[in-house]
């Protein structure tokens, strides 16, 4: 009975909308409550206000979190979605660390992808995402084990650069670590 209070105190503060009422979406707001309620996550959650539209084939987090139907048939790449839009939330908090961090990472890549080449919108979304994919991986690492986030990571088919230099060049936890940027 105290879990179950616990599950209902916690989802009254999240505000989970449908854009468009359809069954897929209603399926993916059965799945984000499941992942919230059965992962360990609520440490993450910087805003409560999410909408899932299936309509929108990229996920993003600004003004509201909005995620899509995409993964049903997979919590923990739905989660690694969900959790990413989440850190993009930490940027404003954060803004001097994130700042400095960037910079740093302009000085060891002078020249990053942009768009379908591996990388961000631009090369200052590529330099942020730097951070917001780092802290993602260090989050699902912390919830699945390092094997099981690596392998949600490596199936990513956006941001490949990006999430390439996250799994495999440890300077990218480090500079994070170094700003005070972590999970």
């Amino acid at each position: 009975m105290r879990l179950l209070l616990l599950i209902f105190v916690f989802f009254s503060d999240v505000n989970i909308t449908l854009k468009n009422n359809t069954e897929a979406e209603q399926k993916a707001k059965v799945q984000l409550e499941r992942i919230i309620a059965t992962y360990r996550i609520s440490q993450w959650l910087y805003t409560k206000d999410i909408m899932i539209n299936e309509k929108e084939y990229i996920p993003f987090s600004h003004p509201i979190l909005t995620v899509n139907h995409r993964y049903l048939d997979n919590d923990l790449k739905q989660m690694s979605t969900f959790i990413h839009e989440q850190f993009h939330w930490t940027e404003n908090r954060k803004a001097k660390e994130f700042a400095a961090a960037i910079n740093e990472f302009k000085q060891m890549f002078p020249e990053v992808p942009v768009g379908k080449d591996g990388g961000a919108r631009d090369s200052y979304s590529t330099y942020l995402h730097l951070i917001v994919c780092n802290l993602e991986y260090e989050a699902m690492t912390s919830i699945v084990g390092q094997a099981e986030a690596r392998k949600v990571i490596e199936s990513w088919s956006h941001y490949k650069w990006i999430y390439d230099k996250v799994l495999n060049d440890t300077r990218i936890a480090e500079v994070t670590k170094k700003h005070g940027i972590t999970i």
